[in-house]
């Protein structure tokens, strides 16, 4: 509902009629708001992973024991089973469901001091 909102309100704005919604987005410099939503939710457990959170990332997470090969950082997380819809949409189901955009970060998410200062090996 809200991502309605945001595309009406996108289609008010002067010469912006005739565009398509990503076109909008995009000429205006706005996310939509699920990819802001993911965008957020990886800070989190990145905050959570580095200790910038008063929750451990143990607390909410499983980290992955069977680690297949060498791509991707060690901070893999294991995706829990759940058997009720509600909890498919839980933050800690959420994170590694979408697309497994944690799981498929580079190793330097693992190693960096903080979200904008890499440090590659």
């Amino acid at each position: 509902m809200l991502e309605k909102v945001q595309r009406r309100f996108t289609k008010m704005i002067v010469n912006m009629d005739g565009l398509s919604y990503e076109e909008r987005l995009q000429s205006l410099n706005l996310w939509s708001l699920e990819e802001w939503r993911n965008r957020q939710n990886l800070i989190e457990v990145f905050k959570m992973s580095k200790g910038m959170t008063t929750i451990r990332l143990q607390e909410l997470f499983t980290l992955e024991e069977n680690i297949k090969g060498t791509r991707g950082h060690s901070l893999k997380l294991a995706k829990p089973k759940c058997t009720r819809d509600r909890w498919k949409h839980f933050f800690s189901n959420r994170v590694i469901n979408r697309s497994h955009r944690w799981n498929g970060l580079d190793q330097w998410v693992g190693s960096a001091d903080n979200w904008g200062q890499p440090q590659y090996f």
